[in-house]
């Protein structure tokens, strides 16, 4: 028994060590074949935080032994773009089964380098997934994701879409050659106005107020090899961050006609009235527990009072006070009355 434990150990350690340098070998393969066209287009590459002001590394990451991180900055229509290299957990053995990597590309846009839309594509697993857990394309995609095929896109693509004007302007020429050719390293595209990251959950609450939005491309890929990927395959997505680079030009220019700029106010205007509805209730409760918080805690400073005469003043004050409060609202019902009559 101890044998097979040591036995286990030993394997465990050697496949960590092994994956470990793996995965170190593979991401610089891949940050080897992107500098160039990065360097071209960000003054900023590889800034790691630990400066006030940024600073230029020129080199990764390391988060951990299996995420590697690159952060872009210093380009027109760009606040910033992060890009994320999660290799496999290579010391832990189911992981390594699950034998996928997905390079994650997530870029913020400024406020007014893109127009008011949501857009997403990719394979029909991911559309119907992040269709039911993301905030702005489960509230302004509503329909289910639609085949690709107008636009010459593969059986295996699905396109989820705010209107079809959308759709129309950012599936281009350029943009189908680009999907279509690699198809198989694309898991799901992702432009939207109104990002904010995935739905929150029921047993979290409710939130009092809409959550902050971010205009952002983020886009994740499919390494070629299922988990015997090699340097050389990381070349393979050299032209997946050209894509990146167009979008954001395209993004840039891409403008909704008059029709469509008012359907998309619209629908923005639907969601929040949707979420003012919602939390009504809920705001109502906190509004009334803070009521009740003040006058609690002028209670209490009333009852600290050392001195007796002030402190029968304070009371005096809080009963006047409470008083117009009833007064003002016995008004406002007669008013309501008279307007109704």
């Amino acid at each position: 028994m101890e044998i097979l434990m040591v036995t286990g150990l030993l394997a465990y350690i050697m496949n960590y060590i092994i994956g470990k340098n793996k995965n170190s070998r593979l991401a610089h393969a891949w940050f080897n074949s992107h500098r160039e066209l990065l360097e071209s287009n960000f003054a900023l590459v590889g800034d790691d935080g630990t400066s006030k002001e940024p600073v230029s590394t020129g080199k990764l990451n390391q988060e951990n032994e299996h995420i590697y991180n690159l952060w872009c900055s210093g380009r027109v229509c760009c606040e910033g773009m992060l890009i994320q290299l999660k290799f496999l957990k290579r010391q832990d053995l189911l992981n390594v089964l699950a034998r996928m990597m997905r390079p994650l590309c997530w870029l913020t846009l400024n406020e007014e380098d893109m127009d008011t839309f949501v857009f997403s594509v990719g394979t029909k697993k991911a559309m119907a997934k992040l269709q039911k857990e993301m905030q702005d394309l489960s509230e302004f995609c509503g329909d289910k994701p639609k085949s690709g095929a107008k636009y010459g896109l593969p059986d295996s693509l699905a396109i989820l879409s705010e209107m079809g004007e959308v759709t129309d302007g950012v599936m281009d020429n350029k943009m189908v050659h680009y999907i279509t050719n690699h198809a198989d390293k694309i898991e799901s595209i992702h432009f939207s106005d109104q990002f904010s990251g995935p739905k929150i959950m029921q047993e979290e609450g409710q939130p009092l107020k809409l959550p902050e939005t971010k205009k952002t491309l983020l886009f994740t890929f499919n390494v070629p090899g299922m988990g015997n990927t090699s340097p050389k395959d990381m070349d393979s997505l050299l032209p997946l961050m050209n894509m990146v680079i167009y979008s954001i030009d395209k993004v840039k220019k891409l403008r909704l006609n008059r029709e469509g700029k008012m359907k998309a106010d619209r629908n923005r205007a639907r969601v929040e009235e949707n979420f003012l509805k919602q939390t009504h209730a809920q705001r109502q409760e906190a509004a009334q527990t803070r009521r009740e918080e003040k006058k609690r805690a002028e209670k209490e400073r009333i009852m600290n009072e050392e001195d007796p005469e002030r402190q029968r003043r304070l009371e005096e004050a809080a009963q006047r006070r409470e008083q117009k409060k009833i007064e003002k609202k016995q008004m406002k019902m007669k008013q309501i009355k008279v307007k109704a009559m």
